[in-house]
């Protein structure tokens, strides 16, 4: 059953021109086209430090919002994720090659850190269930880098949540030890239900993932 939007919170999208320009948004932009979308030398790997952002910034499909009114406590954090996920699944294009290319990044100035995570906690399985993903980033964020445990790609000098949609790169995350096993399980049955062209060994990955976490691993 869908949660209500808490009524006195909503999100206001912002496409690339007018967030390049904007005083609060201008700083994200930048830093998504000039260090999220470009190589890294820390990365452990060849291309962008978010291979995905690339093209969705020549599609013009990445998007930037801010909460109206501003975010006062965790309900109204709350309240603006779920509404970034309903702006996220209305966004054009819905469906066809580029649908998945689509990305709304939510700055959320001076949010609390703990605040944030435990936001992103609760929504994350509502995304996941959906097939799309909820990504926070926060100043001195310890996540690491996949080829690189030194690498923090997580960390951005203003909280964020960002939506995008579910790929098959996406199963370490979703697999990630930290869960409980039964949300790993709940995450892991949904990515094999939205992710059925993934490659056979990545789905063979996900089952046996799955079948650890349904037994308690």
């Amino acid at each position: 059953m869908r949660e209500a939007l808490r009524e006195t919170t909503a999100i206001r999208l912002h496409d690339q021109r007018e967030a390049a320009g904007h005083a609060l948004l201008g700083p994200v932009h930048d830093w998504v086209a000039r260090h999220i979308a470009r190589p890294h030398p820390d990365l452990g790997r060849k291309g962008a430090v978010c291979p995905f952002v690339p093209p969705a910034l020549r599609l013009d499909l990445v998007r930037f919002a801010l909460a109206e009114p501003a975010v006062r406590d965790e309900d109204d954090l709350y309240a603006a994720a779920l509404a970034l996920k309903e702006h996220w699944s209305a966004m054009e294009p819905v469906s066809g090659r580029h649908a998945a290319d689509r990305t709304i990044v939510l700055v959320l100035p001076g949010v609390p850190t703990r605040t944030l995570i435990r936001v992103h906690d609760r929504a994350k399985p509502l995304y996941v269930a959906a097939g799309m993903m909820l990504g926070e980033f926060f100043p001195g964020h310890p996540g690491p880098g996949l080829r690189n445990p030194a690498f923090r790609p997580l960390h951005s000098d203003v909280p964020l949540l960002v939506a995008r949609a579910m790929v098959p790169n996406d199963l370490p995350f979703l697999a990630e030890e930290k869960y409980p096993p039964a949300l790993r399980a709940e995450f892991l049955a949904a990515f094999l239900r939205h992710q059925p062209a993934a490659a056979a060994a990545t789905r063979e990955r996900a089952e046996r993932e799955l079948a650890r976490a349904l037994a308690g691993h």
